[in-house]
C-alpha cells in the first residue's frame, strides 16, 4: 500500500483551478493558490506544488471532484505524467465534512485536500478510459442532445394545437416537422457512427455481441454499460453494478420500532436505470423465461414494480455472466421438456 505525504485538493471550475496543498505531517497547515484551467495554468500549478513540497512526486496525491468535461485537461495532464489522482463524487465529500456554513472555492479546495489526506488509502487512483470509450461517450452524449431536441419540438407542436387555430400555426408546424425529420436523420446517422466505432474495435465488438445476446439489452443499453463500466472492468460482480444502476433493494430499519420496506436508493446512475427499466419491459414481453417469472410473481400478489426491479437485476446478472464467461447467453427454455 503506497504511502502519500503531500495531498493536493483542487476545486475545478470552467475557467479556474483553486489548489490547496497539505502535508501529512501537519494536516491543519495548507497553502492555497488559483490558476487558469488550461495547460499553461496546470503547468504553473505543478510548479507551485513543487515549491511547497520538496519530496518525490510519487508521494503526491491529487484529489478533485468530478465536474464532467471541465476536469478533462487536468486528467489528461496528470495521466500523461503518471501522477496519482482520484476523482471523487461531490456528494461523497460534502457528506464527510459535517456541518459547514458558507461556501467559497478556496474553502472547497481546502476541504478536498483534507478529505484526500484522511481517506487516501481508501481512494482508488483514477486512470482515463481508452480513447475508443471516450469517443463512444462523446457520440452518445451528442445523440442524447439530439433526442432531447426532437422531443422538445414534438411536444411544442402538440401543445400549441390545444389552444390555437390550425391556420395560425400552419407555418410553425411545417417548420417544426421539417426540423424533426432533420433531427431523426441525424440520430440515425449517429447510430450508424456508434455501430461503426463498435465494429472497428475488437474489444467493444466482442462485448457488444455478448451483451446483446441477453433478451432486453439493445444498442443504447449496452453502449452506456460499456461507457459507465469501462467494458465491465470497474465492477467486480453483478451486485455492485446493480447498486450503481439503482436497481438493488436495500433494507430500511432501526431498532425494534422502525422497519420499512426494502427499496432501491435514489443515489444511482439514472440514465442506466431508465435504460434497464425499458429493457425489462421488453424482456417480460418477449423472453419466455422472464415472462413466466413475471406472471407467476403477479399471481402471488407481488407489486408489479418490485417484480420489474427483480427482472432488471436478472438482466444485469445475465449480462455480467456473459462478459465474464465470454460466451453468449443461452435461453434454457427452448431445452425444457
Amino acid at each position: 500500500m503506497k504511502k502519500y505525504e503531500t495531498f493536493i485538493g483542487i476545486d475545478v471550475s470552467k475557467n479556474k483551478l483553486d489548489v490547496c496543498v497539505k502535508h501529512s505531517s501537519n494536516v491543519e497547515a495548507s497553502a492555497h493558490e488559483t490558476f487558469d484551467n488550461s495547460l499553461k495554468g496546470i503547468k504553473q500549478m505543478m510548479e507551485f506544488v513543487k515549491q511547497r513540497s520538496k519530496i518525490d512526486t510519487t508521494k503526491w496525491f491529487f484529489c478533485f471532484e468530478h465536474t464532467g468535461i471541465y476536469t478533462m485537461p487536468l486528467c489528461c495532464y496528470l495521466s500523461d505524467h503518471k501522477m496519482n489522482y482520484a476523482l471523487v463524487p461531490a456528494l461523497q465529500i460534502q457528506r464527510s465534512i459535517g456541518i459547514r456554513r458558507g461556501k467559497t472555492d478556496k474553502a472547497d479546495s481546502k476541504t478536498i485536500a483534507r478529505y484526500a489526506c484522511l481517506h487516501a488509502q481508501e481512494l482508488r487512483c483514477f486512470d482515463l478510459p481508452e480513447k475508443c470509450l471516450l469517443k463512444l461517450k462523446l457520440l452518445l452524449a451528442h445523440r442524447e442532445r439530439l433526442v432531447r431536441a426532437k422531443k422538445m419540438f414534438k411536444i411544442a407542436t402538440v401543445e400549441t394545437k390545444l389552444f390555437l387555430e390550425e391556420s395560425l400555426i400552419t407555418e410553425v408546424n411545417k417548420d417544426t416537422r421539417s426540423l424533426v425529420r432533420t433531427l431523426e436523420r441525424k440520430i440515425k446517422l449517429f447510430d450508424k457512427q456508434i455501430m461503426s466505432l463498435i465494429k472497428t474495435d475488437e474489444r467493444l465488438n466482442q462485448t457488444y455481441q455478448l451483451a446483446t445476446s441477453v433478451p432486453g439489452v439493445g444498442l443504447q443499453t449496452v453502449c452506456y454499460l460499456m461507457v459507465f463500466t469501462r467494458c465491465f472492468t470497474t465492477f467486480e460482480n453483478a451486485r455492485q453494478l446493480a447498486c450503481y444502476s439503482g436497481v438493488a433493494p436495500f433494507e430500511y430499519q432501526s431498532g425494534t420500532s422502525i422497519k420499512g420496506r426494502s427499496r432501491v436508493s435514489h443515489l444511482a446512475n439514472k440514465k442506466l436505470k431508465t435504460l434497464l427499466s425499458m429493457g425489462a419491459l421488453s424482456a417480460v414481453k418477449y423472453d419466455q423465461e422472464l415472462k413466466q417469472y413475471y406472471e407467476r410473481k403477479l399471481r402471488d400478489g407481488k407489486n408489479p414494480m418490485s417484480v420489474l426491479i427483480a427482472v432488471r437485476n436478472k438482466m444485469i446478472s445475465r449480462v455480467f455472466a456473459t462478459i465474464k464467461r465470454q460466451t453468449p447467453y443461452v435461453p434454457l427454455m427452448k431445452f425444457a421438456a
